[in-house]
């Protein structure tokens, strides 16, 4: 008797955990989508803009970059197992590369298209799920649309970092991902070299 009371106690607590997880869950992706519809508004802002010039784009769309993104974060993704080996002094020089090279991405990105003009551009970011068992991760998906015309899928993956700010950490736009592309890339490099040399590497092509 004692032994099915117990069973059926540690059933129920089960059943709660899951329950008050999965609501946490709902809350924080529902302050997701906020976080992402606010960061997208203000990017199709400026690159609907008829007013900025392409110089003045790439500028504000960088600083939007650098609010809203962890770059710590997505330095240490991009390292993968090779993370544990970055040295405590070199951290900070790391960190502040990666910003600069996913800031020189986006200026290399919008010199590579054309000028459209009348052309509108509009994101929808429409399902949410989290990511991990921690309720810190989130995945939210949606599709680009250019003059309502389904033009590629998008997918923000989304923290709540140690300040318990939302920040972005990766964002995959037509299945191509700007943090985890460069993960492979790392990680490849320094199957045979080191951290250092890896610094000294994305420092004469970004400082």
């Amino acid at each position: 008797m004692l032994r099915n009371i117990n069973k059926y106690l540690i059933h129920s607590l089960l059943l709660l955990v899951i329950f008050v997880s999965t609501a946490n869950g709902r809350e924080y992706c529902d302050e997701a989508i906020v976080f992402i519809n606010d960061v997208a508004d203000e990017t199709l802002d400026i690159i609907n803009s008829s007013e900025l010039t392409k110089n003045q784009k790439k500028s504000y769309l960088s600083e939007l970059l650098i609010k809203n993104a962890d770059f710590e974060i997505m330095g240490k993704i991009m390292l993968g197992k090779y993370a544990r080996k970055l040295p405590d002094d070199l951290k900070e020089v790391y960190t502040d590369l990666i910003k600069k090279m996913l800031t020189k991405t986006i200026y290399d990105r919008l010199d590579n298209d054309e000028e459209e003009p009348d052309v509108t551009y509009a994101i929808v970011n429409d399902s949410c799920r989290t990511k991990g068992s921690k309720d810190r991760e989130f995945l939210v998906d949606g599709d680009v649309l250019k003059d309502d015309s389904r033009l590629a899928s998008i997918r923000w993956w989304i923290i709540i970092n140690k300040d318990q700010q939302y920040k972005v950490i990766d964002l995959t736009l037509a299945g191509v991902s700007l943090t985890l592309q460069k993960k492979d890339e790392f990680t490849s490099y320094l199957s045979n070299k080191s951290i250092p040399q890896l610094i000294s590497k994305l420092s004469k092509k970004f400082d």
